[in-house]
């Protein structure tokens, strides 16, 4: 665990709060030049991969030249992948499957670069790392969808769940990749074990780095497209990456397929209404909608919209202002609530931005960590922890544990959709001819054309 802790750890130097600040990371003892990051020169480096070029391949030219691209502007030792031999890795272990493909734990013999060992003369490794293996299926000509994967993990790889090399699987020939393995698992299942463990600072910890890594990945000009709970993978209480770049596209590229149908995926309580309504509505601000869900279930335990059916009568509700009820016996600082409420407004142009939230998380953070008693977010947490029964806002326990069933239409995998003539989304405030929660297909037109299942 410690060594997927050091890497989490890096990662999590990298936050909107360091944006506007330039990190001295010293001098190269080799090249005279200044080090890009942590023990890491940039020239000397990528000379090194260079140079060994010849020496391996993945027998696929474009991940050759994709490897090559990221260790020819490494910046640091998460910035590049290695082409990883299969033998390198042994007691593979199967974790869990999807629609995408299989994820497997194994142990990388020789691990991961770390840095250049100037006196050895070779580079330092991580031996017998702990990793995650995931393929994808039908990949042994190589997909577009895993190239664009791959591609735009490289471009957010030191915020999000670190991929570390490619490798091929000898026996279906499918190519996989290498990730930092995530010992909690997805977030939805952290929370459920450990949810009551989870103290107020924790649960703002966790918004914050969600936040900062939503905002490097809109910082590269992309929009996630399937950001929901099932994509955040935990380290432990206080730490959790992004994953699932898949669906992931340039911030200008539209998601119209060939025959001009409008092609929704994702995980419906978690798609924005604009999203769900047709049309190229896919935005940065869709992926903040669905940081309001995540938001949700992270300060009530709960999924968004676990008691009843994910269909098409949901993503007509959802497009006329029904949202997820916070639970009666559950306080939550209203300062959080107003965040979440401006996340999943109907209108994309009133959300606030991802950097936004993150400046927000931030100083929340830092005022509860030094307690300082007389910022708003502190009293609001101590009055929380009155009426939760629990104990001061430094421990855990900040709620009680919290139970549920999942109805069994409430599927919270990215499937895929088509639906049509659903209503211009509006909040609930605007809806005064019918209540929203009354609301069925009966009143519009809406079909769904397609169903199947995706990471």
């Amino acid at each position: 665990m410690a060594n997927n802790l050091n890497v989490v750890n890096e990662i999590n130097e990298i936050s909107i709060s360091d944006e506007e600040s330039k990190k001295d990371y010293g001098i190269c003892e080799e090249c005279g030049n200044e080090n890009t990051n942590k023990f890491w020169c940039l020239q000397c480096n990528s000379r090194r991969f260079q140079q060994n070029f010849g020496n391996w391949t993945s027998g696929n030219k474009d991940v050759d030249a994709i490897i090559q691209e990221s260790q020819s502007n490494c910046t640091s030792f998460l910035s590049f992948v290695e082409w990883v031999p299969y033998s390198q890795f042994e007691d593979i272990k199967f974790i869990d499957k999807g629609g995408f493909g299989k994820v497997y734990s194994a142990i990388w013999k020789e691990g991961p670069i770390v840095k250049w060992d100037i006196r050895q003369k070779k580079w330092e490794r991580i031996y017998g790392k702990e990793i995650a293996l995931k393929s994808l299926n039908n990949s042994q000509n190589i997909t577009i969808e895993f190239l664009n994967e791959l591609k735009n993990h490289l471009k957010c790889n030191e915020a999000l769940v670190p991929c570390l090399g490619i490798t091929q699987d000898p026996e279906t020939k499918d190519y996989m990749f290498v990730m930092t393995f995530m010992e909690g698992g997805n977030l939805r299942n952290f929370l459920k074990s450990n949810f009551s463990k989870l103290s107020w600072l924790d649960k703002l910890n966790n918004l914050f780095i969600i936040t900062d890594g939503l905002y490097i990945i809109h910082n590269e000009n992309l929009i996630h497209r399937d950001f929901h709970i099932g994509n955040i993978l935990s380290l432990d209480i206080e730490r959790c990456l992004i994953t699932d770049l898949g669906l992931s596209k340039p911030a200008d590229e539209t998601g119209i397929s060939k025959d001009s149908k409008q092609k929704v995926f994702g995980v419906i309580p978690y798609i924005a209404p604009e999203v769900l309504s047709g049309g190229d509505n896919c935005s940065k601000a869709s992926d903040v909608y669905s940081f309001a869900m995540i938001m949700f279930e992270i300060l009530t335990g709960i999924p968004p919209f676990y008691d009843i059916p994910h269909d098409k009568d949901l993503a007509l509700k959802i497009c006329n202002g029904y949202r997820p009820e916070i639970p009666s016996h559950i306080a939550i600082p209203q300062l959080l609530v107003d965040i979440m409420k401006r996340c999943w407004d109907a209108k994309p142009e009133r959300r606030p931005t991802i950097k936004e939230l993150g400046v927000d998380f931030l100083n929340y953070t830092k005022y509860v960590k030094n307690e300082i008693k007389e910022s708003e977010i502190y009293k609001q947490i101590e009055e929380c922890n009155r009426l939760n029964l629990t104990n001061p806002v430094d421990n855990n326990n900040t709620n009680r544990s919290t139970s549920y069933d999942t109805h069994p239409s409430a599927i919270y995998t990215s499937r895929g959709f088509n639906f049509k003539n659903l209503p211009k989304p509006k909040n609930l405030n605007e809806n005064n001819d019918k209540n929203t929660n009354e609301l069925t297909t009966k009143d519009y037109l809406v079909t769904e054309e397609f169903s199947i299942e995706i990471p």
